[in-house]
């Protein structure tokens, strides 16, 4: 005999937070991605003002990885959207 049981909206409202968190995540990330050349040197300026970075920079590329930022944060949104689904 198989037993029926209802989920509750509770669950559903729930995760909604994470999957527009998500959703707000990509959209950032795209727009990231398409305007680089705008937002990029302020975070080199400012990441290379700390002496440890340019220690680390010197054996290292891309260190501060500054150009994946944009698919880091696409990720991040991906991973909440997943959250949400399960």
């Amino acid at each position: 005999m198989q037993i029926k049981t209802k989920q509750s909206n509770s669950g559903r409202t729930g995760k909604l937070p994470y999957l527009v968190s998500g959703i707000a995540a990509i959209i950032i990330g795209l727009i990231g991605s398409s305007f680089g050349s705008a937002w990029s040197p302020q975070v080199y300026e400012l990441l290379f003002e700390f002496k440890v970075i340019e220690s680390i920079d010197s054996f290292m590329p891309y260190f501060p990885f500054v150009p994946f930022y944009p698919i880091f944060i696409i990720m991040l949104g991906a991973f909440l959207i997943d959250r949400s689904r399960n």
